[in-house]
């Protein structure tokens, strides 16, 4: 494949075997012991921040992705499928060799000076995955580590949004953002909570002008869609139908192969969808696709054509992960109708209890 690898038998003994090289991707066995704390060391090194994390699992399933996605990680392969893994690490050598000839619009994206982001929690691992999150979407990020230091990183100048754990010590985030309206802060807020308290912080933020709360289990690249409905002019939004978070497992194929990539769903609208993956298929390209629907009783298999993509990485000016976004033009038995029923379903739901205010 034109790569050199190397193996260690142990998680644990991966950051030092890299101490003198800087690799093309990290591949991990998600089950093995040690691998969580593995992807959250490389992840705290600013070397290896931008490096691929590729996960190898038993089973490609929606849990699989959680774990791989909360630490850090960036797409997923099966165990009994090695050709998965060596499509991605060609693509990625193909994506390498063009930035390395390729003008100014293929080279990484600078932070935009004027989009600073704060992140603030007291887990550093949680800190590191965000902010790499919204790095990778063009902002400049600091990082806060209590109540005390966050309102400090909101008075200063340039603040364009602040993601901030929902339990942030000592009083909490919805006190410190209480503080920073109270002295002039218009800047935007995500909360990021788990489940359970979502309600509540939406319920305790919303009189405090533009915030959202985000999931605090779902993947951090979530914050980053968030982010950029908030910071979206008001009232010039030209989709035909809102797109909305909806995360799940996505077996895809170019029309006419023999073998399904697995990728995660990123987003959704009536007409289309966005998938997480560092295989996509190019622009243009017709493609297969099953997994289930939003608000559905059961899979569809649908078809489309592939509108976009994103490489890995910070290139360009899509604030997405890497992955494509595809058109959907067809479905099996009835199934492109469900999926359209599915997402009104899903729609009416969220947008009644949207947590965003303007």
């Amino acid at each position: 494949m034109g790569a050199p690898a190397a193996f260690v038998p142990r998680c644990e003994d991966a950051i030092q075997a890299l101490a003198d090289v800087q690799p093309l991707a990290i591949v991990l066995r998600l089950d093995a012991p040690g691998a969580a704390q593995t992807s959250a060391q490389a992840r705290s090194q600013l070397r290896l921040a931008q490096v691929p994390i590729f996960g190898v699992a038993p089973e490609l399933s929606d849990l699989a992705f959680a774990e791989l996605f909360s630490g850090g990680g960036d797409d997923l392969v099966s165990v009994a499928s090695p050709q998965g893994l060596v499509r991605r690490l060609r693509g990625l050598l193909a994506h390498t060799a063009a930035l390395r000839q390729g003008g100014p619009q293929n080279q990484p994206r600078e932070p935009v000076a004027e989009r600073q982001a704060i992140v603030a929690g007291a887990e550093a691992t949680w800190r590191i995955v965000m902010g790499r999150a919204l790095y990778n979407g063009g902002f400049a990020v600091r990082f806060a580590t209590s109540g005390e230091t966050l309102a400090e990183e909101c008075e200063r100048e340039g603040v364009t949004v602040v993601v901030a754990a929902d339990d942030l010590e000592p009083q909490g985030a919805v006190a410190v953002l209480a503080q920073a309206r109270e002295r002039g802060s218009t800047a935007p807020w995500i909360l990021v909570a788990p489940p359970k308290h979502m309600a509540a912080a939406h319920a305790a933020a919303k009189t405090l002008g533009r915030a959202s709360i985000a999931d605090g289990f779902a993947p951090p690249e979530n914050v980053l869609f968030l982010v950029n409905e908030l910071l979206a002019a008001r009232g010039v939004d030209k989709r035909a139908s809102p797109r909305m978070l909806y995360g799940t497992a996505v077996a895809f194929r170019p029309a006419g192969r023999e073998e399904d990539e697995i990728g995660y769903s990123y987003n959704v609208s009536a007409a289309g969808l966005y998938v997480r993956t560092t295989a996509a298929p190019d622009a243009g390209q017709e493609v297969w696709l099953e997994m289930w629907p939003p608000r559905a009783e059961r899979r569809a298999r649908l078809a489309g054509k592939v509108a976009w993509k994103r490489p890995f990485g910070p290139v360009g000016g899509a604030t997405v992960p890497a992955g494509f976004g595809i058109q959907l033009t067809d479905g099996l038995s009835g199934d492109l109708d469900r999926w359209r029923a599915g997402y009104e379903s899903f729609v009416q739901i969220l947008l009644g209890a949207s947590p965003v205010q303007s």
